[in-house]
């Protein structure tokens, strides 16, 4: 497609946050990498993208979490970069990016940012390349930008870059928890430098909930786990506090980790108890965020926008 073509287009994309119901770690690799088996799934907690054909790149962040992101606006212009350079044109884009995934949570917010200007960058220039081309770009972003170009749920190994996609989960309804605790700098690269021998594992719980979502079953709570939560319980006392006054709150349901945290998840099976513990809940502090889980085809949802329109 020419730019004449696509200069009155503006695409609006979906870029969803996702939950690890599983995240083991398999030991560190000789590039300084960790090997990682964790099935993750997209969520309706999600920013959206919107792209418009520029005379240069420009990325804008809006939204409640708009403030101090300067890494997600890098990302994403770094995707735009990338994808051009892959393609062998200017990043000609205005990319606005409306901030509703909390920053740094381990939600996945850059990460999803990125996927979705790659998608919409790859429909808005006509390019209409195949997943596994657009991977390549994405896996040299991020561990966690391929996931979120494939949507809804998948197995993911390596450092998160290969991407297995299994059957979309059974619809869950959950809270997820942010506590208010400022996350330190290089959050992900701290956890990882914490890892013990005993945090590794060998992915049976990875294949486990796979499999069963394979079937078509939901994941079995006794298989949802995150070795990041050993290594936030040693070091981490201040987060550990919140979680406890948290678990008092929901009578001792689990709480999950998601990614390196400090998000957690609660499965909220009785849809009448969720406005009375989200009020208990934010009263200990956490922002509480209701959300349910996302299958692919609305993970990965684009539209059209009049040119200069609001949705």
């Amino acid at each position: 497609m020419s730019g004449e073509d696509s200069a009155g287009r503006v695409l609006r994309v979906r870029a969803p946050a996702k939950i690890n119901l599983t995240l083991e770690i398999l030991g560190r690799r000789d590039d300084g990498y960790h090997d990682l088996d964790t099935v993750m799934t997209t969520i309706d907690l999600a920013d959206t993208v919107r792209l418009r054909p520029a005379d240069a790149l420009d990325v804008r962040l809006t939204g409640r979490f708009a403030a101090n992101v300067e890494g997600d606006r890098e990302l994403a212009a770094e995707a735009a970069r990338a994808l051009a350079a892959a393609a062998g044109r200017e990043p000609d884009v205005a990319i606005e990016v409306d901030k509703a995934i909390p920053v740094a949570a381990g939600l996945g917010g850059g990460s999803s940012d990125a996927a979705a200007v790659l998608r919409g960058l790859d429909r808005l220039w006509g390019l209409d390349w195949p997943l596994g081309r657009l991977s390549e770009v994405a896996a040299a972003l991020g561990s966690d930008v391929p996931f979120f170009l494939h949507g809804g749920s998948a197995r993911c190994r390596g450092r998160g870059e290969i991407v297995e996609p299994l059957r979309d989960l059974r619809p869950l309804r959950l809270l997820v928890l942010v506590p208010p605790v400022p996350p330190p700098p290089n959050k992900t690269a701290r956890r990882f430098a914490a890892v013990q021998p005993r945090d590794l594992s060998h992915g049976e719980r990875s294949h486990r909930i796979a499999h069963r979502l394979g079937r078509g079953a939901p994941p079995p709570t006794a298989d949802l786990w995150n070795a990041f939560e050993g290594i936030v319980e040693r070091t981490e006392s201040e987060l550990l506090a919140h979680y406890g006054a948290y678990a008092a709150v929901v009578g001792g349901a689990p709480l999950h980790l998601t990614g390196a945290g400090p998000s957690v998840f609660l499965l909220a099976h009785e849809r009448a108890k969720v406005a009375e513990l989200r009020r208990d809940l934010e009263a200990e502090g956490a922002t509480v965020l209701p959300a349910r889980t996302l299958p692919r085809a609305e993970a990965l949802a684009i539209e059209e926008e009049p040119a200069g329109g609001e949705s």
